[in-house]
């Protein structure tokens, strides 16, 4: 009888978790606490057109984000946390924190699509909220990639798919956490009253997975969804449910940015000092805030940039920011492709799933390097630094010895000079992915560093080309079989000079990241220019070491890493409206030199992180 009426729950939130869908479709979440507004969609929660958005309707359309369970409650206590000097004030802790750009005022925002977390996120979210192991998160979809990131929020949609594994993994979370009920709460049962200790830790809990402090609404369905466990059952079998309740709720599931302005015709909306707190958390460590975090916000602690600007250097000390700041860095690298990279193992029979593995520590192992165990910060490092961290069978594929005793963490190696290897860019990894199973691809090694390096992505090929790989020809070179691209006729030619000869700087490694010397029974030609180029950038180069070289003093380069952080941390593609966000944080990157450290702080002074646009209804 218990288990059916805890699975007639279950069912009842999933319904309401469509229901919400529905009801963001074509809709905005209100300013209102509990109140969500919005026509239902037709076609359901999978459906979708107009994005629900935390700050406005989504511009020209998009997939519509869906799920959670109860109705939106999110509450704004704590206040406003408006920036010190108003919008563009960038009055941080040091000179590098964004004040080169404090006479640029923002005077709109762009609207931001509702955030759902990315499995990611929620996979973090749900270890520092329960400590437990988070594994059951790995049933949960796959998020969408687009533009190279997977938190885009407006492709993160909701199917009933997902409704379905939030349903089971909640479950399954619930079910590890009160194994150990007395490290979950501290309320003694017997001596307070189970009852009184359910509401205790609905207060608790709930502030923790809602990010803010709960209202009197989120208190009412979170103990109901206890006395539902409970009845029939038992304290344990109440808070288990809770737990399933919390972790289904939109509060949960949603980065929700409602609380009521207190300018009603305000263009830049103040987010309240939670919603800071979260937006933060998120960036810096991919995962909800702590109770340390949640009670400066309850304290007004983040009511100025300075103070943001110290906190965010704080929380960038923690352990807890290697692997989310790894996370971007891999997505940004191309290197969590990894997992569905293949290589003709005829032709290299070295690749297997003990490479794959090393190779995927690679990238986290030279930020954790470059930002934390030893680097300088610098971007100019992370493009050149001659060395390779090497894993079990790694160190024969840079033709190094092997770190005595190194197993399966990585050992930071000084690579052979004569390879001219140069920081990420000449990583096997990197190298791996961006090449076809049997041949390198100038094409794809070329594009990205076009895309994720210069921010210039050439345009998609046009439907009638033919865009198949040449096939491999034991007395040819990989140079001279895609130089066809550019003796071909324009409509192959013009996107293909913007990537191909860029491409041509890495063909000193093969389809795994080897180093070669020849292809084809020839010496291997890597020289190459970025065709359109101006200052540093400009003029010829050879091989991958001075292209990297050039990249590392190049201002485009170098505001490009900026722009994707600005896409990474906002979760959308930048708008008309973010200049000044963008002018701040490019200007403050500059300004340090290229201090990555710093850039995470400069992120946080933008007038795109402290506010958003109003709510349409």
């Amino acid at each position: 009888m218990q288990a059916t009426k805890e699975r007639a729950l279950t069912r009842s939130l999933a319904i309401a978790t469509l229901g919400f869908a529905t009801a963001c479709g074509t809709g905005e979440v209100s300013g209102k606490n509990g109140d969500t507004t919005g026509s239902p969609q037709a076609g359901g929660a999978t459906a979708g057109s107009t994005a629900a958005t935390s700050g406005g309707a989504m511009p020209g359309g998009g997939a519509t984000p869906t799920g959670g369970v109860t109705s939106a409650s999110n509450g704004g206590s704590g206040g406003t946390g408006a920036p010190a000097g108003g919008a563009g004030s960038a009055s941080a802790g040091s000179s590098s924190s964004g004040a080169a750009s404090s006479a640029c005022k923002s005077d709109s925002m762009t609207p931001t699509p509702l955030r759902r977390l990315t499995k990611f996120e929620y996979t973090n979210t749900v270890k520092n909220l329960l400590n437990v192991d988070p594994s059951p998160a790995s049933a949960l979809p796959e998020d969408e990639v687009t533009g190279g990131f997977d938190n885009n929020a407006g492709v993160l949609t909701v199917s009933s798919l997902h409704v379905e594994k939030y349903t089971l993994v909640s479950e399954a979370l619930a079910k590890s956490a009160v194994q150990n009920l007395s490290a979950l709460t501290a309320c003694d049962a017997v001596a307070t009253g189970e009852d009184a200790c359910a509401l205790a830790f609905a207060k608790s809990f709930g502030r923790r997975a809602f990010r803010r402090p709960t209202t009197a609404q989120d208190e009412q369905m979170l103990m109901a969804a206890y006395s539902a466990g409970k009845t029939g059952g038992s304290y344990s079998e109440g808070i288990e449910v809770m737990i399933r309740a919390a972790l289904q709720s939109p509060d949960f599931l949603y980065r929700l940015e409602t609380t009521t302005p207190s300018d009603a015709n305000a263009k830049l909306v103040p987010l309240s000092q939670f919603e800071l707190a979260t937006r933060l958390s998120y960036l810096i460590w991919a995962a909800g805030p702590d109770d340390s975090l949640l009670d400066a916000a309850a304290q007004g602690k983040l009511a100025t940039r300075e103070q943001v600007a110290t906190l965010a250097r704080s929380m960038l000390n923690d352990p807890k920011a290697r692997s989310a700041i790894a996370d971007f860095y891999t997505q940004w690298a191309g290197t969590t492709r990894l997992g569905i990279t293949t290589k003709d193992t005829n032709l290299f029979p070295s690749f297997s799933a003990d490479m794959r593995a090393a190779m995927a520590r690679e990238v986290p192992a030279l930020i954790d390097y470059v930002l934390w165990s030893g680097g300088d910060h610098k971007f100019s490092t992370l493009l050149t630094a001659p060395v390779a961290f090497v894993s079990g069978p790694l160190a024969a594929l840079y033709g190094v010895q092997a770190p005595a005793a190194s197993g399966t963490t990585p050992q930071m190696v000084t690579v052979p000079a004569a390879q001219g290897r140069a920081g990420i860019l000449t990583q096997a990894s990197v190298l791996a992915v961006q090449a076809h199973p049997d041949q390198t691809s100038p094409v794809l090694r070329g594009k990205f560093v076009r895309s994720m390096l210069l921010c210039s992505a050439p345009p998609p090929p046009p439907p009638d080309v033919n865009i198949s790989v040449p096939a491999v020809d034991p007395n040819s070179t990989a140079r001279e079989r895609f130089s066809a691209h550019l003796t071909a006729g324009t409509s192959c030619n013009g996107c293909h000079q913007l990537m191909d000869p860029i491409g041509f700087a890495f063909e000193n490694f093969d389809a795994m990241g080897q180093y070669r010397q020849t292809d084809g029974g020839k010496t291997i030609d890597a020289s190459g220019e970025v065709v359109g180029a101006t200052g540093t950038l400009a003029g010829p180069f050879n091989g991958a070491r001075e292209l990297a070289t050039k990249l590392a003093d190049s201002d485009q380069a170098r505001n490009c890493l900026a722009t994707q952080w600005f896409r990474y941390a906002a979760g959308r593609s930048e708008a008309d409206a973010d200049a000044c966000s963008l002018s701040t944080l490019q200007s403050a990157f500059g300004a340090t030199g290229g201090d990555l450290v710093e850039l995470m702080v400069a992120i946080t002074q933008t007038d795109s992180f402290w506010y958003r646009s109003p709510i349409v209804k």
